[in-house]
C-alpha cells in the first residue's frame, strides 16, 4: 500500500527534507488533431463515468451491494471489447481509470456528509475535463521547447510566461509529475495542469511565540479597501467584475436575441466566457502578488476567519464580496506562509477586532458599519475603524501564540 504524505515527510524530515506537493497551470495550443482527440477523452471520460455511477446504483438497488472501482474495472476492461463501442480504446485508459475512481471519491464524500449524492454529466452543460496518471514517463514537460507530453496525445505545444522562461532557464525543472488535468474552458482555452511532487529542504521552524512583535502583521479585509494593515498600509480594492459589468450586460443583451444554437449565439458565448476568464485571471493574479508580499516581509500574518458562505448572502454585498475573494487571498497565503516556514494565525471570527479600542480595550457597542472613523467613549482616542481593526487582530493574534500550542494554530 503507497503511503501517504504524512508519513512519507515523517520519514524526509529525519534527513532534513520534505515534500512540496504543487500544481502548475499552463496554456496548451493543441493543433486540430490533438484537440479531436481532447474532445474525444472528454466524451469518453464523460461515458465511462455515468457508466460507472448508473452501474454502481443498480447492484445497490437490486442486489444490495457496493460496486467497487476493482470489480468495476475488470467488468469495463471486457466490455471495451465489443466491437459497438471500440471508440473507448482510441483515448487514454489512465483517465477513464481516474473518472471510475472520482466518481468513488464523490461517494465517499457523500456519506462522510461533504458533498450532495453524485450526479450524472449532462454533454452540454458539464465541465470539459479528464486526468490521468504519470506511469512510466508518459508524462513529462520540456520547458526549453515549451512543450508537454500526454498519454496518446503526443506532445502538445504550451504557452509560458517570460517570468517563467526566465526562472526555468535559471533554475531548470526538478519535479516528478504525478498526473496531468486536460481542460476546456468555455472560451475556448485549453489548459494543462501538472500535478508536480519535489523532495526540497526542511526549513527549521522559528519559535513563533518569541517572535519580534514588528515581524508580526495583523490584517483586515474590507470592501472600500481590500487589505488594511496594522502598520496603516491600505490596499485599494480594485473591484475587478465591477469593472467590466456594463461591457457584460451588453454582450448579454446582443446574446438574448441571437438564435439559441446559432453559430452567432456561439461566438457570443464565447466572447463572454473569455470576459469572465479575464476578469478570473486578473483577480488571482493581483491575490498572488498580494499574498506573495504579505508573506515575504513578515513571520506571521494574522487575518480573521471570516463567515464568508454567511456574508456572501447579504442581498446588497454578495456581488461585492464574491468579488473581492477573501476566501481564495487566505488560501494563497496559507500554503505560502507553508512553504516559506512561516505561519498564519486564524483569530476567531466573533472577535470585536473593530468595536473594541486598541488603547484602553473599551468595547463600543454603539459603532455602525457607517462608522469609518470613531472617537473612543472612555479615553477619546480618534480611531480609524479599518487600522483599529488590523491593530486589534494583530494584538490578538500575538496573544494566541503566546498562550496557545503554536503547531495547533491553522
Amino acid at each position: 500500500m503507497a503511503k501517504s504524505v504524512k508519513e512519507r515527510n515523517k520519514e524526509l524530515a529525519k534527513e532534513g527534507l520534505k515534500l512540496h506537493i504543487y500544481g502548475l497551470k499552463l496554456r496548451a495550443l493543441p493543433n486540430v488533431k490533438q484537440k479531436e482527440l481532447f474532445q474525444k477523452t472528454f466524451g469518453c471520460v464523460r461515458y465511462t463515468s455515468n457508466m460507472y455511477l448508473s452501474e454502481r446504483k443498480e447492484a445497490y438497488k437490486y442486489a444490495g451491494e457496493n460496486l467497487s472501482v476493482p470489480a468495476f474495472k475488470q467488468f469495463y476492461n471486457q466490455f471495451k471489447q465489443r466491437s459497438s463501442v471500440t471508440w473507448l480504446k482510441e483515448v487514454d485508459k489512465f483517465a477513464l481509470e481516474t473518472a471510475m475512481e472520482n466518481v468513488d471519491d464523490a461517494y465517499q464524500r457523500f456519506f462522510k456528509k461533504q458533498s450532495n449524492f453524485p450526479k450524472f454529466k449532462k454533454k452540454h452543460t458539464s465541465k470539459e475535463s479528464y486526468t490521468t496518471k504519470s506511469t512510466n514517463n508518459n508524462i513529462q514537460f520540456n520547458p526549453r521547447t515549451q512543450q508537454v507530453k500526454l498519454p496518446k496525445i503526443g506532445w502538445v505545444k504550451i504557452k509560458l510566461s517570460k517570468n517563467q522562461r526566465k526562472l526555468f532557464e535559471e533554475e531548470g525543472f526538478h519535479g516528478k509529475i504525478k498526473g496531468a488535468t486536460i481542460t476546456n474552458h468555455s472560451s475556448g482555452h485549453y489548459h494543462i495542469s501538472l500535478k508536480i511532487e519535489e523532495v526540497v529542504s526542511l526549513k527549521p521552524e522559528p519559535n513563533f511565540s518569541e517572535i519580534k512583535s514588528d515581524q508580526v502583521i495583523g490584517c483586515d479585509v474590507g470592501l472600500t479597501h481590500f487589505l488594511i494593515d496594522s502598520n496603516g498600509s491600505k490596499i485599494e480594492n480594485h473591484r475587478f467584475l465591477n469593472n467590466y459589468l456594463k461591457k457584460l450586460a451588453k454582450l448579454q443583451r446582443q446574446l438574448k436575441n441571437k438564435k439559441r444554437g446559432s453559430n452567432n449565439y456561439k461566438k457570443l458565448q464565447q466572447q463572454i466566457a473569455k470576459l469572465h476568464l479575464k476578469v478570473s485571471n486578473t483577480r488571482k493574479d493581483f491575490l498572488h502578488k498580494q499574498s506573495r508580499k504579505l508573506v515575504n516581509e513578515n513571520q506571521v500574518i494574522v487575518l480573521e476567519d471570516l463567515n464568508i458562505k454567511g456574508m456572501i448572502k447579504h442581498k446588497k454585498l454578495s456581488r461585492s464580496i464574491a468579488d473581492v475573494s477573501w476566501e481564495t487571498f487566505k488560501t494563497f497565503v496559507s500554503y505560502k506562509a507553508d512553504w516559506e516556514g512561516k505561519k498564519m494565525v486564524l483569530i476567531d471570527r466573533f472577535f470585536p477586532s473593530s468595536k473594541e479600542c486598541n488603547g484602553c480595550k473599551e468595547k463600543n457597542i454603539l459603532l455602525s458599519l457607517s462608522d469609518r472613523l470613531w472617537v473612543c467613549p472612555k479615553c477619546a482616542t480618534a480611531h480609524d475603524r479599518d487600522v483599529n481593526a488590523a491593530k486589534n487582530i494583530k494584538e490578538e493574534g500575538i496573544r494566541m501564540l503566546k498562550e496557545a500550542g503554536v503547531k495547533e494554530i491553522a
